[in-house]
């Protein structure tokens, strides 16, 4: 047994005797496991996974809040429709960071509508008229609030609540009851928040200028201008179909040179809110006509084609609180 101590001893001192050194890495295959879709109120577990050489440091993001931990538990209360997770990785030294990142799609079932059970005429809110708001969407809740532009809804003597605070009733809307409405659902340790429902009371003048009859081969021009009571901005929808032939949308204007003979485009404007509401829109339908025939300058031997001449018909649409 001495003796092996010692021709240790003798191979140290001639260095021979090998140490292992184990050196640190990036941190490699960094991944959040999860899923894509979450539904608001309903918990989602989160797990990030990596391999390190030694020991893995995990470090979440969510929301400029960080949280320690290789699991994260989210629970959205439904105000956001996207939500990015970042898990950070270090090494046992915490030398070397790789990070993974999702982006989380929130799914909100609660909503703010029209009751269904008031009159057809009293579906669209107008001022001097009843209107009736229902928290849709909500199942067993503890508890529910109202919300106004984003504070507690504080009620006067032309609003009332249903005993279970579901519906929210105004015997006559004013002017300013203008706003957007939410209803927040507790229901234990649980919140959520609905999507927004905005009563608008002032007046929308949209104008949609342009041909009802486009020419094959030929440009026409469509205007949209909108006049609010409020600040708001115009915007193309086209739910019918993308136009054929060359189309350019710039702003407030649509220059299209359709290519197909007969088909038939649905152009829509609609007038925004500086947070994005709808509050009032246009549709023009057009049909796509054989180019005609055009006369030659007397003074040239020949000519191209003019722009052809149409006639500009305006759609005129008035919300008012005089309606």
């Amino acid at each position: 047994m001495m003796l092996d101590v010692n021709i240790h001893i003798f191979l140290t001192i001639l260095g021979l005797v090998q140490v292992q050194v184990v050196k640190t890495s990036k941190p490699q295959f960094v991944q959040i496991l999860g899923p894509k879709e979450v539904v608001a109120g309903v918990s989602a577990f989160y797990e990030c996974t990596a391999v390190c050489s030694h020991k893995c440091n995990y470090t979440w993001n969510v929301k400029d809040q960080t949280f320690p931990g290789r699991e994260f538990t989210l629970t959205e209360n439904g105000v956001d429709r996207f939500v990015t997770l970042q898990c950070t990785v270090s090494d046992e030294d915490r030398k070397y960071f790789v990070s993974d990142v999702r982006s989380v799609t929130v799914i909100n079932p609660i909503s703010v509508k029209p009751s269904a059970d008031q009159s057809v005429l009293n579906q669209t809110p107008k001022v001097g008229q009843s209107f009736r708001l229902t928290c849709d969407g909500v199942s067993r809740p503890v508890a529910i609030t109202w919300l106004k532009d984003g504070a507690t809804l504080k009620l006067n003597s032309r609003m009332s609540l249903s005993p279970d605070n579901m519906t929210l009733s105004f015997s006559l809307l004013a002017d300013s009851d203008s706003g957007k409405y939410q209803c927040k659902v507790y229901n234990g340790n649980v919140t959520v928040i609905s999507k927004v429902y905005l009563i608008y009371l002032g007046y929308v003048i949209i104008n949609l200028s342009g041909p009802n009859r486009a020419e094959v081969g030929m440009q026409s021009k469509y205007t949209c201008a909108a006049q609010c009571g409020m600040d708001c901005t115009v915007q193309w929808t086209l739910n019918k179909g993308f136009p054929r032939g060359r189309f350019i949308a710039e702003g407030p204007q649509i220059l299209w040179t359709p290519s197909d003979l007969g088909q038939t485009q649905v152009f829509t404007c609609i007038a925004l809110t500086p947070g994005g509401e709808n509050i009032g829109q246009v549709t023009k339908t057009v049909t796509v006509v054989e180019a005609q025939p055009r006369p030659r300058p007397s003074n040239a031997q020949s000519s191209k084609p003019s722009v052809a001449v149409v006639n500009f018909a305006s759609l005129l649409m008035l919300v008012s609180a005089c309606v």
